[in-house]
């Protein structure tokens, strides 16, 4: 039972989804600026602005609190107080820290040429995704110029468990890193529906140990079609993924499995020697 416990612990610290008690026992931990934080998070792309009351049930913060991180974020210039509608919503000065990041993400410089070739050639999308907590964040896109492809963009927010790009991270992970992940995803289903999940998850896993990608339909959305491969780093940098994707009436099971996946397999082992 006790390792059992440490297990779950890992797991929530690998993902970064403290708890407020679990913070508490750090005393380097400075709480209220995660708190901070997780108010900016509460934020998701197309949702609108949000009131303090939304805000407290969307992060699990008292309201109380919540309305003294919303004032001090407007204070600093990253939350937008909206008068008529007594809420708010992110200013473009988040945009900064991002970019920051963005600029000098070397895996992001070595891989943008080669993916947008890539999406170009075949009219699909290609993307480059990241860990972010128990989700896989884009961090490039590009989608070709027409409606058959998926229309991701640097910033968007997917799941691990359910599409291709997630599958794929999963299967570069070390075993025991990736059991981490097991322990967090199933407490987030309800048992039956994880059975089936982990199946699933577990043939990706084979499908890219097999052929250096995985197949996924359906999960993520009906009518999706994608297909995952690992991208991995000889040096520091954190393992990522990458996704070549369109909607199932673009593109055919038979052309991702037995042209677009070898591609983006193969472009991913050129890429690794470049990854330090």
């Amino acid at each position: 039972m006790a390792k059992q416990n440490a297990r779950l612990s890992a797991a929530e610290a690998l993902a970064g989804e403290f708890q407020d008690e679990d913070r508490g026992a750090d005393r380097k931990f400075i709480n209220s600026i995660a708190r901070g934080f997780d108010i900016l998070r509460a934020f998701k792309p197309g949702a609108g602005p949000m009131g303090n009351q939304e805000l407290s049930l969307a992060t699990g913060i008292p309201k109380a609190t919540v309305t003294r991180l919303t004032h001090t974020l407007s204070e600093l210039g990253y939350l937008r107080y909206l008068k008529g509608e007594a809420k708010y919503e992110p200013t473009e000065s988040i945009l900064a820290l991002g970019y920051a990041v963005l600029s000098n993400m070397t895996v992001r410089q070595v891989v943008r040429e080669p993916m947008q070739k890539l999406a170009l050639a075949q009219d699909v999308t290609v993307a480059l995704a990241a860990r972010d907590r128990s989700s896989m964040i884009i961090v490039d896109a590009f989608n070709a110029n027409s409606l058959s492809s998926l229309h991701l963009e640097a910033g968007s927010r997917v799941p691990i468990e359910t599409t291709a790009v997630g599958r794929a991270f999963l299967a570069g992970l070390p075993q025991e890193e990736r059991l981490f992940f097991y322990d967090l995803l199933q407490r987030k289903h309800a048992p039956e529906d994880w059975s089936l999940l982990r199946a699933k998850i577990d043939a990706a896993i084979e499908q890219v140990e097999q052929r250096g990608f995985c197949y996924v339909e359906d999960d993520w959305h009906h009518g999706m079609r994608a297909v995952g491969t690992p991208l991995k780093s000889t040096g520091a940098q954190p393992l990522k993924s990458l996704l070549c994707g369109a909607p199932s009436f673009a593109v055919s099971r038979e052309k991702l499995e037995e042209e677009l996946g070898p591609q983006l397999a193969h472009l991913s082992r050129q890429l690794t020697p470049m990854l330090r």
